[in-house]
């Protein structure tokens, strides 16, 4: 059996369900398929409650994507923009590669959320990704996050 060998193609396909919002299911291969469960994924910066490195796959949904889908209509939609591979092949046969998106979802308040990310991947050499380092408007992030909070202060009260 011939090794596997990282290409475009492959992250492209991989992230091809992420585009899928009308049914959640339709987003599990990415989850369950293309990440590893032991992930390590960090959200960079210091200065909004997103950030920190997390290290498993169930931890990182918890810290982001349960708190922002929470305040979404649906899942972001992510369409992939760019791959950049990196040639260089680690010890270990994992590799890096550049993954950049548009993410668009509506918030509950009928705003839109529409940002930009940029994943630097780590792929091993099952073609699972293994490491997340994410880039993205954080202020964005941060600002529906706490729009949310006002808005379950004032259902509370």
């Amino acid at each position: 059996m011939a090794a596997f060998k990282l290409t475009k193609a492959h992250i492209l396909e991989s992230f091809l369900p992420l585009r899928h919002i009308a049914d959640p299911a339709l987003r599990d291969p990415f989850f369950s398929t293309t990440v590893s469960p032991s992930v390590v994924w960090t959200i960079t910066g210091s200065a909004h409650s997103l950030a920190g490195t997390r290290t498993s796959l169930q931890a990182h949904a918890d810290a982001s994507f349960n708190r922002l889908g929470a305040l979404l209509r649906a899942p972001i939609c992510f369409t992939v923009t760019r791959v950049l591979l990196d040639e260089d092949v680690l010890e270990d046969g994992s590799v890096w590669a550049c993954v950049e998106t548009k993410g668009e979802a509506v918030r509950k308040n009928g705003k839109r959320y529409d940002n930009e990310y940029l994943w630097l991947t780590r792929w091993d050499a099952q073609g699972k990704i293994v490491e997340i380092r994410s880039y993205f408007d954080t202020m964005l992030s941060e600002q529906v996050l706490q729009e949310g909070d006002v808005e379950a202060q004032k259902e509370s009260n």
